[in-house]
């Protein structure tokens, strides 16, 4: 994670609903500091449990395996093939 490259795209990630203004404060405020990870995590889980949601509802993922991705994401690990894993799950924008 590019944590200078991320503080700098953060007003355009509120700006494009990526993130909301109180994630971007705090990953301002936590910036240099190990909490940044922690903050980052936190976000990371927030956008993948709504996609988690409608896999466990389709049955492609349990609660179980969904919590343990989240613990995953939220302690900084980029659990590989979630996102592969997720794709039809994701929201469609037109």
């Amino acid at each position: 994670m590019n944590e200078k490259r991320i503080i700098k795209q953060l007003d355009k990630m509120v700006a494009t609903e990526r993130m909301t203004e109180a994630e971007a404060a705090h990953l301002r405020e936590t910036a240099g500091t190990p909490g940044f990870d922690a903050a980052m995590g936190a976000v990371r889980a927030r956008h993948a449990s709504a996609q988690m949601d409608s896999a466990i509802r389709s049955g492609e993922l349990t609660q179980e395996e969904a919590d343990a991705y989240l613990d995953r994401l939220r302690n900084g690990d980029h659990p590989q093939g979630l996102r592969a894993r997720l794709a039809n799950h994701r929201p469609r924008t037109h």
